[in-house]
C-alpha cells in the first residue's frame, strides 16, 4: 500500500506550471499538515537574506530625520545608488532590499512594517534596471514613512537596527529551509557555512534543510570549485543538506518527464545544469521547480518532521 504522504506527492507530480515558484509545489504535496511561508525574494544576496531573517539585521548608516509638516506631501527619501542606508550588522557591508526583480511583491519580502527604536515603519525603494557595456545597471532611491501619523520630527540615530516583520513574526517556527548564495554576499565557503549557522541559531529551530546553489559565480566561478563547496555543505550539515545541482544532473530531467536533448547531454556532462531546465538561463522552469519541491518533500519525510 502507498503511504498518503507519498500518493500526495505522486499527484503532484503529475502536474506542473510554468513560472510556479517550488514553494507552491511543496505546500501541495504537504497538504493540510503544514504551511509554507514563503519568504524568498529573487536576486537577493546572503547578506540582505540575513538582514531580513534576523541573524545580523539591517543598521541604519546615517541619522534619518523625518519631517512633520502639513505642507509636507513627499514620502522622505533616505538613501540611493551614492548613499547607503543600510548595512549588514555582519561585515557592515551594503543591504539592499527591495531592488531586485521581486522588490515589489510584499508578501515574501517579510520587511514591513518594520520596526526602528519601537517605532513602526514601512521602508520602499524605486528602482529601474538597463543594460549598459554587457552589464545590468541599477539605479534606487530608498524611503521611509511612519506607519502611524505623528505630528512631531523624528530623528532615527545611525546604527539604529531595522527589526524586520520576519524577525518579529517567523522566528521560532517548526522548520525552516534554507536556500541562498546564487548572488553572491560571502565571501569564501566558510564563510557561506558561517551565515547559514547564524541563520539557524537565529532561527530558534532544530529542524532545518540547506540547499546548495546550482550555478557558478563570484569566488565560486568554476564547476569544480562549486563541487568543492558542495562537499564542504555536506560535512558541515550532513543529512539536512541537498545537493541541489547533482541531483538535478543524476535525476533532474527523468523526474520532469523531459527527453535530453544533445545540449543538455554536453551541459551535463561539464557538470552543468541542462539548458532546458532553465528558463532564461539561470532560473528553474515550473516543471524543475516541481522536481525541487519533491526533493524537499522527501527530505522532510527522511528527517521525520
Amino acid at each position: 500500500m502507498t503511504a498518503p504522504w507519498n500518493q500526495r506527492l505522486q499527484d503532484v507530480l503529475k502536474r506542473a506550471v510554468q513560472g510556479t515558484d517550488y514553494p507552491d509545489y511543496l505546500q501541495s504535496m504537504l497538504g493540510g499538515e503544514y504551511k509554507v511561508v514563503n519568504a524568498g525574494v529573487s536576486g537577493e544576496n546572503t547578506l540582505t537574506i540575513m538582514a531580513r531573517q534576523g541573524a545580523f539585521p539591517m543598521i541604519l548608516s546615517h541619522d534619518i530625520t523625518i519631517f512633520k509638516s502639513s505642507k509636507a506631501h513627499f514620502k522622505t527619501i533616505i538613501g540611493n545608488n551614492d548613499i547607503p542606508v543600510f548595512l549588514s550588522a555582519y561585515n557592515h557591508k551594503a543591504v539592499t532590499p527591495f531592488i531586485q526583480s521581486d522588490w515589489h511583491e510584499e508578501s515574501s519580502s517579510y520587511i514591513n512594517p518594520c520596526a526602528i527604536n519601537n517605532r513602526l515603519y514601512t521602508i520602499s525603494a524605486e528602482a529601474t534596471y538597463w543594460p549598459e557595456a554587457g552589464e545590468h545597471k541599477v539605479e534606487y532611491n530608498y524611503y521611509i514613512e511612519p506607519l502611524f501619523h505623528q505630528e512631531e520630527t523624528d530623528t532615527i540615530k545611525s546604527g539604529s537596527v531595522v527589526q524586520t516583520k520576519a524577525m518579529r513574526e517567523l522566528r521560532g517556527k517548526y522548520g525552516n529551509i534554507f536556500f541562498m548564495g546564487g548572488n553572491g554576499g560571502f565571501g569564501s565557503v566558510q564563510d557561506l557555512i558561517n551565515q547559514y549557522q547564524a541563520m539557524i541559531d537565529y532561527s530558534q529551530c532544530s529542524r532545518y534543510i540547506i540547499i546548495s546553489f546550482h550555478m557558478p559565480l563570484g569566488i565560486i566561478s568554476t564547476t569544480q570549485r562549486l563541487s568543492e563547496m558542495e562537499d564542504s555543505l555536506a560535512q558541515a550539515f550532513g543529512k539536512n543538506y541537498i545537493n541541489l545541482r547533482k541531483y538535478l544532473l543524476t535525476h533532474g530531467l527523468e523526474d520532469a518527464r523531459l527527453t535530453a536533448t544533445q545540449e543538455d547531454k554536453d551541459s551535463i556532462s561539464q557538470g552543468s545544469i541542462p539548458p532546458q531546465m532553465l528558463r532564461d538561463g539561470k532560473h528553474f522552469t515550473g516543471s524543475i521547480n516541481r522536481v525541487i519541491a519533491a526533493l524537499v518533500y522527501r527530505k522532510i519525510k527522511e528527517l521525520g518532521w
